[in-house]
């Protein structure tokens, strides 16, 4: 009786453990299998936004480069335009430089009402030693502003017989300030009695050069050159006394000096 207890136990005992394997086994393969459905997914999932990120990253790419092509494009179309530009504006300044090249500009000269131009200009010849006939002098006249807000008064403009009669009246008066250079060319020097203010007498420029005229100024103060000057019409700048003079054509000239 004790030997039937003891065997029914056993097979109790057994039959309990390979319930517990096979339950442990289940289980564990459930898991397994959750977890490799999971990793799927999650491969899947990943797969799917890698080729969206590509595809996208393609397509940035694809429209990058037509950008590109189409600045390159501007760039050649804008530079061809630029040359077309100099070419037609180079015979039209070289026009306008004629059509300039009799006159001389007398600069921060004071206006009032009643005041003569021609005998403002006369009393400068006068005072520089140049004798001009008046039938050598076409006019002289006060001129418009460019910048209308400026302060400064009107520039007088004299138009003379020829471009040599206007460099000699130009080479007077450089030559009266060098040899004054205490006291140069000033309002009382005109006949003017207010209070003495210096005055100008520089060529007629064309409002393009006038602007390079003061390009050229700026950037010479700014990197220290000593002179700039003007001379038919042309622009030049020195860095020192044994320097070479400098043409200054265009703003790009300046750019290259920087």
């Amino acid at each position: 009786m004790g030997f039937q207890t003891a065997g029914c136990a056993k097979t109790f005992y057994d039959a309990n453990q390979s319930f517990r394997k096979a339950l442990k086994d289940d289980v564990k393969n459930l898991v397994q299998a959750e977890m490799d459905s999971m990793v799927q997914q999650l491969k899947d999932d990943f797969t799917v936004t890698t080729n969206f990120i590509c595809d996208e990253q393609s397509s940035l790419k694809q429209e990058i480069e037509n950008k590109s092509n189409i600045i390159k494009h501007l760039e050649s179309e804008t530079l061809r335009f630029q040359k077309e530009i100099n070419v037609l504006t180079n015979p039209l300044t070289s026009i306008e430089k004629i059509s300039r090249n009799k006159n001389l500009e007398i600069q921060l000269v004071p206006q009032s009402r009643n005041e003569n131009p021609m005998l403002l200009f006369r009393n400068l010849c006068k005072t520089v030693d140049l004798q001009i006939d008046d039938e050598n002098i076409h006019s002289c006249r006060r001129f418009a502003k460019y910048e209308t807000s400026s302060d400064r008064p009107r520039n007088i403009i004299v138009t003379l017989i020829n471009p040599r009669l206007r460099d000699q009246v130009l080479s007077a008066c450089y030559r009266y300030n060098k040899a004054h250079k205490d006291n140069p060319l000033n309002t009382n020097d005109i006949g003017l009695h207010c209070e003495k203010r210096k005055i100008y007498v520089t060529e007629h420029l064309s409002p393009e050069c006038k602007a390079l005229h003061a390009a050229a100024r700026k950037f010479a103060k700014e990197k220290k050159y000593k002179y700039v000057w003007v001379k038919y019409g042309r622009i030049y700048i020195r860095k020192e006394d044994t320097a070479a003079c400098i043409h200054i054509r265009n703003m790009d000239c300046l750019k290259k000096l920087s």
